[in-house]
């Protein structure tokens, strides 16, 4: 381990196990949970006094709630994250061996509800890292200090049926599934966008509209600017089908990228997607299947390429430690002949950062993946998560791609369609409402692709972290 991140990490254990033995004055399990999306949560139910005999609210929630007047307010929210990490072979031997760094991220959020239709709403983000040889990988691993959202929500009319929400500025956009539009969790960096985002809610449909550029996120302090060389934009809809106890989801999205680099070569992508998601999630059994297609235009050629996504769980929730086994996985096209004027090669656009795996080693691009999955709660307090990914190149003239869409491996003279399989093990434990930490371990076997793409070597990954939210 390199030997400059060893302190770092030892910390973090210490952390942890003091964490252990907190009790925070005022905790009652009558708060909701924090959420990442706290940009969403709804402090309003503060206004309401404390009922007789009910316990005191937490102590943070005099941060949640000030009243400015009869129908304004201001939340105030916050977090800290601390988490190591850990490569024995990065980059599968590419790199330096022994790659141990710090990552820290802290958000400050001001929410002011000015009236029942006008908000603003500014969160504060740092990213920072310590100790990685290489230094901080581009747009994922710091930012100083910068807004990581900075808008206003103007709402004409809102009702429990109808409601209506046009959004402008900096925002963290999640959508669906995330394997499309998230706010790249996972990544110590989010991923911000600068535009217009309508949200409405009429009877059972629900509907988001787009019209942004992502955030080119420097490393520098109030430096992040719309990239001009993206666009996106798209319409989500949404309704429940209770008759089926189900969940149905239809999009269309619009991207714009120049200049975009595929093994077919370099050149202006305008992509096309349009899709469908039916999901459902019950106390005892969650399924979630998607299927993508993409058209447009790249360099002077076409874009034809699709995308499925699959998941299956059921939670035998009468048994000690309530068991929880899934299968999820998918298949996204590459390009099986890049000297054609089609690409084939699918774009997931701005995917969950952890789509694959906490160590972000692939991107999902041209991809097979089976992942099964065992889930299972310990305590109150702790549950682990338990999964082996096996994964293989959907087209042998496609090469492999990492998380932001880079082209890391090309095909070569390979034929070889197996990348590998990664056994994944995470433990999670909730120390209080507002402090919870992991501690997450990978291992990755190369397969005869990445041999035959030397050095190919298998590698161990390992990442404690500790979250403090208020």
């Amino acid at each position: 381990m390199n030997a400059r991140a060893l302190p770092y990490l030892l910390t973090l254990f210490a952390l942890a196990s003091l964490g252990a033995s907190l009790r925070l004055a005022g905790q009652t399990v009558n708060p909701p949970p924090f959420t990442p999306q706290v940009w969403d949560m709804d402090w309003s139910y503060l206004a309401r006094p404390v009922a007789s005999g009910s316990p005191d609210r937490d102590w943070s929630d005099r941060f949640h709630y000030i009243p400015l007047s009869t129908h304004s307010f201001l939340s105030i929210t916050g977090q800290l994250r601390e988490r190591g990490e850990y490569q024995d072979h990065p980059a599968f031997g590419a790199q330096p061996p022994d790659n141990g760094y710090f990552q820290q991220r802290y958000l400050f959020s001001s929410d002011l509800h000015v009236t029942e239709h006008f908000r603003t709403f500014l969160q504060l983000d740092s990213g920072l890292i310590t100790g990685r040889d290489g230094g901080p990988r581009p747009g994922i691993d710091e930012d100083k200090l910068d807004f990581n959202q900075a808008f206003v929500d103007l709402a004409p009319f809102t009702s429990p049926d109808h409601s209506l929400a046009v959004r402008a500025g900096r925002q963290l956009i999640s959508l669906g599934s995330t394997r499309l539009i998230a706010t790249g969790a996972g990544l110590n960096v989010e991923q911000p966008f600068d535009g217009f985002r309508l949200m409405l809610h009429a009877g059972q449909w629900s509907a988001d509209g787009l019209a942004v550029r992502p955030t080119e996120v420097k490393t520098g302090t109030f430096d992040n600017e719309p990239n001009p060389t993206e666009e996106l934009w798209g319409l989500y809809l949404s309704r429940p089908l209770p008759f089926l106890h189900t969940n149905v989801d239809l999009y269309y999205l619009g991207y714009d990228h120049k200049p975009a680099r595929y093994v077919q070569g370099t050149g202006r992508e305008q992509r096309e997607t349009i899709g469908t998601r039916v999901w459902s999630h019950t106390p005892t059994w969650d399924y979630d299947f998607e299927y993508t297609a993409q058209f447009g235009r790249f360099h002077t050629g076409n874009i034809s390429a699709w995308g499925m996504g699959y998941h299956v769980g059921y939670t035998f929730d009468h048994a000690r430690f309530l068991p929880h086994p899934e299968l999820d996985g998918g298949v996204l096209s590459g390009d099986h002949n890049p000297h054609d004027n089609t690409l084939s090669t699918f774009n997931p656009l701005f995917p969950n950062g952890n789509f694959l795996s906490q160590s972000i080693l692939l991107g999902p691009f041209n991809l097979i993946i089976v992942r099964p999955t065992f889930k299972t709660a310990l305590s109150r307090k702790a549950s682990t998560n338990t999964n082996v990914e096996v994964l293989w190149r959907q087209a042998t003239q496609d090469g492999v791609y990492n998380i932001v869409g880079i082209l890391t491996h090309a095909p070569g003279t390979s034929t070889a369609r197996f990348l590998g399989t990664q056994i994944q093990q995470e433990i999670d434990y909730t120390f209080t409402r507002h402090l919870s930490g992991s501690l997450a371990y990978e291992h990755f076997f190369t397969g005869e692709f990445l041999k035959q793409s030397p050095p190919g070597r298998s590698l161990n990954f390992i990442a404690p972290q500790l979250t403090y939210n208020f």
